[in-house]
């Protein structure tokens, strides 16, 4: 299920970090929390996990925000955005069944969110949470554009992470075996498939690269922990594959690495 949030800034000219994916993902796990307390702490320590593997799933993820009216336009090395009195937007995103419903409307209507780091703060009421309609999903082809940064990754042999563009050919292999990946953590069982049965079951076509870019992101900025990672956004590709396991990947995120910090939002095309 997606929702549209509306977020009213408490003061104008507040300075919002243009990195704002983990303190946003962060507040969400809090509202979680004191909302549900065993779900909170299934989703940080354990997860949706895979038969026989150590692969975890949150499944949510979230737009990046809509911004309508700035109090300044963002510059060249800038790293906040200067925020007017005006509302902003943002889409959540879970994949869950719908009687959660009102469970998520109750997390964050009328609640209060300061998204800060070490360097800025902006506050904000929810005034409101806005339920969106479900698309119909089926076993045809789908015209998806990445509307946030999606992140796929190899390791090296170093244990390091090589980030891979959409067009490189490993791309659409590490994707696949994602989305087969989330459907059978949700469901909770294993389908014995080899690769080759995979990429029949679900195809990938690179459509538009031509706004195609690259992003970094930062996760714990400014601790001792932190990490940064990379995707990339603003392509559009076909997806081919049982309605089930697109759904997975529309309200939960796709890609590998950390969709519960806003990675891999799509958009229907």
């Amino acid at each position: 299920m997606r929702f549209k949030l509306t977020l009213k800034p408490t003061n104008p000219g507040q300075k919002l970090t243009l990195n704002y994916n983990h303190p946003f993902s962060s507040w969400i796990y809090t509202r979680i929390k004191e909302s549900d307390a065993s779900y909170a702490a299934f989703l940080h320590q354990k997860g949706y996990r895979t038969q026989d593997s150590t692969k975890t799933f949150k499944h949510f993820t979230f737009s990046k925000f809509v911004v309508p009216q700035k109090a300044k336009a963002i510059e060249k090395g800038d790293d906040f955005m200067l925020l007017s009195d005006q509302p902003i937007y943002i889409t959540v995103s879970f994949f869950i069944d719908k009687a959660a419903e009102d469970f998520i409307i109750g997390l964050f209507n009328n609640q209060q969110i300061s998204i800060y780091n070490k360097k800025y703060q902006a506050d904000f009421i929810i005034s409101s949470v806005e339920s969106l309609p479900a698309p119909a999903f089926a076993n045809v082809p789908m015209r998806f554009k990445a509307a946030s940064p999606m992140v796929i990754a190899e390791k090296r042999v170093d244990g390091t992470d090589e980030y891979l563009p959409p067009t490189d050919p490993r791309f659409a292999r590490y994707l696949v075996q994602n989305l087969f990946d989330k459907y059978e953590s949700v469901h909770g069982k294993s389908i014995d498939v080899d690769t080759a049965t995979l990429d029949k079951l679900i195809r990938i076509k690179l459509i538009d690269t031509e706004k195609m870019r690259s992003k970094l992101i930062w996760i714990k900025q400014d601790r001792n922990d932190e990490t940064k990672i990379k995707g990339y956004e603003n392509f559009s590709f076909d997806l081919t594959a049982p309605a089930g396991i697109i759904e997975a990947g529309f309200y939960g995120g796709i890609g590998k690495y950390t969709s519960a910090a806003g990675m891999g939002f799509l958009e229907i095309v």
